[in-house]
């Protein structure tokens, strides 16, 4: 092992692991839920194998935010190893693989990015350069045997795969099956269909006496698979001093322009319901959904301030101006799709011509979600504390940044959209400017890797249909480097379909939708979704009969035929419980 890296005794034990198991010729998940960890320890292990003669390059391939801090703590822990990043606009990357390859025999690490590695053209360079370790960051990212990322990293070669999360893999066997695929394809991998078909059965709620025993048969076969593969540590078995986080759940109400909207939308719902009862087909139901979700977090999100005699205004101040060449009724159907939001946002950046049109009474803090954000925030601001705050849209976003301006709060912000050069920059500026409060973090793209100890307090304002995703982003300040305890504030809007989702992610649900229909599918997020909102439209419908009395809201669904009395989200945890997994706790 290289000199220049001072591990700790936990991580000691993992670099012994990876290297037992490279003479051995076996993958490996390194599931360690520890922060920068993980990092250290493939550092040192790739280090170690330089020391023993073994030539690269190897590949390592991360989330695009943390790609700036890989090559980072590579310089800083082992400096002698020769490391290439690989990324950026596709002429540079053409630029990159002519440079890399001509010197391939010097080089002993190439990092990438998930977003490039599967693609065609990135893809064939990556397996030209013939990588003997390839090491995967955030690896629960490849959960979907059915995706292209999946198939693309899967044709990448290499002598030894190294997946690393801090993800428990065993709450789904499905998953599980994917991923012993995916690190160990001779072994596993043409057997994957029927460990799928294994790990796929779910035992019936109805068979009391014979379930409970099989799924905890299965479990234990999986649990005996995995064993040989999989170095897994928590937290509090390796940093026993790291501060507490505590959870804890604020609840919003409507404002009375989010009650209006709301309530036209729900009625919109029963209509959808009812129609589906009488053999109706609807096809409205998931837009309806997703527009309920969206009443409960913000009206901006919605045409109400425009209305249709304001837009025939601005569409006549439009075609004076500098659309006058453009085709009228493009421009109206145009204006017409536009939110408040959008509207405001397209006013704004067109001031001179359209400044007559701007809102003047702060309409984006008309909100009962923004209203608690903005009572926390304050109080955070004056205690001295420091807020990640959490949300699965950058429109809610953007209407943040003018929520925070308007409170005068300073901020960062990172989203899909943020370049990948740029995201470890505004990390240490909020790492270093104490006088920054709050950071904006799109779930997906800030949720996964980075460190931000540098806040103590996470705001998830909307939840995601997979309560893993909030889990994880709940993490980016709880781990290694953390000096003050953790709270967790998760935003949910009283009476709403917001509900419906945070008991679904309770009942850890979306960790099944997350795989069960990946075999087939090409978008993981996507089966998310979809698997979501129709979970907490059955959820809803139950919720509507209940207030209503009403037979007319029941779904004509086989796999939904609980009585009246009993609550949904009990059903789905006894159903867990009889797969061996207890989360009555959790």
């Amino acid at each position: 092992m290289s000199a220049d890296i001072e591990l700790k005794d936990y991580q000691l034990v993992g670099l012994n692991w990876l290297n037992l198991l490279w003479d051995h010729g076996m993958s490996c998940i390194l599931a360690d839920d520890m922060g920068l960890g993980k990092t250290c320890q493939v550092i040192a292990f790739l280090s170690h194998l330089k020391e023993k003669g073994v030539k690269g390059p190897h590949l390592i391939i991360v989330p695009g935010a943390v790609l700036e801090n890989w090559l980072r703590e590579f310089e800083k822990f082992s400096p002698k190893l020769v490391v290439e990043p690989y990324y950026g606009l596709q002429k540079a990357r053409e630029e990159q693989q002519y440079s890399i390859l001509d010197s391939i025999d010097n080089i002993d690490v190439i990092v990438t990015t998930y977003d490039l590695c599967w693609k065609a053209s990135d893809n064939k360079f990556l397996r030209k350069c013939q990588p003997r370790v390839c090491v995967f960051d955030e690896g629960h990212t490849l959960r979907s045997p059915g995706s292209k990322k999946y198939a693309g990293l899967m044709k990448i070669p290499a002598e030894f795969r190294v997946l690393l999360t801090g993800t428990p893999l065993q709450n789904n066997l499905q998953e599980l099956a994917a991923i012993l695929a995916f690190i160990m394809p001779d072994l596993f991998h043409a057997k994957h269909e029927e460990l799928n078909f294994v790990f796929k059965h779910k035992a019936k709620t109805t068979d009391k006496e014979h379930s409970a025993l099989l799924s905890k048969a299965r479990i234990d076969r999986a649990r005996s698979m995995i064993t040989p593969f999989l170095l897994r540590r928590k937290k509090e078995q390796t940093l026993k001093h790291l501060p507490k986080k505590t959870n804890r759940v604020e609840y919003c109400d409507l404002v009375p322009e989010q009650k209006k909207i709301y309530d036209r939308l729900l009625a919109k719902q029963r209509k959808v319901l009812s129609d589906r009862a009488a053999g109706i087909e609807n096809k409205d139901s998931a837009n309806t959904m997703m527009r309920l979700r969206q009443a409960a977090i913000h009206p901006f999100l919605f045409r109400e301030i425009y209305d249709d005699n304001m837009i025939k205004k601005v569409h006549k101040t439009c075609m004076r101006g500098r659309w006058r060449t453009s085709d009228s009724e493009i421009v109206m159907e145009e204006l017409h799709q536009y939110s408040d939001y959008d509207f405001h946002d397209f006013i704004r950046k067109n001031s001179n011509e359209l400044s007559k049109y701007a809102l003047t009474n702060d309409e984006w803090m008309n909100s009962g979600k923004v209203a608690k954000l903005g009572e926390l925030l304050t109080k955070y601001k004056e205690n001295g504390d420091r807020a990640l705050v959490f949300s699965q849209f950058t429109t809610v976003m953007d209407i943040l940044q003018l929520v925070l301006d308007t409170l005068n709060i300073a901020y960062m912000r990172i989203d899909g959209n943020t370049p990948i050069p740029e995201r470890q920059t505004l990390l240490d500026i909020f790492t270093t400017d104490t006088t920054i409060p709050v950071f904006l973090l799109s779930t997906k793209s800030g949720g996964t890797g980075i460190n931000l100890t540098a806040a103590n307090k996470i705001i998830i304002f909307d939840s995601s249909f997979n309560p893993q995703e909030d889990v994880q982003a709940e993490n980016r300040a709880h781990r290694v480097g953390q000096t003050r305890e953790v709270e967790v504030v998760r935003l949910v809007t009283k009476g709403t379909i917001e509900e419906q989702i945070h008991a679904l992610g309770k009942s850890k649900l979306a960790l099944d939708a997350m795989v069960s229909n990946g075999e087939k599918g090409e978008n993981s997020e996507k089966d998310i979704e979809k698997r979501g909102l129709d979970t907490v439209a059955e959820m809803l419908a139950k919720e509507l009969a209940k207030k209503e009395g009403s037979e007319d809201c029941t779904i004509k669904n086989e796999e939904v035929k609980e009585e009246e009395d009993v609550d949904i989200k009990d059903q789905y945890l006894d159903g867990l419980k009889k797969h061996g997994l207890d989360l009555s706790a959790a």
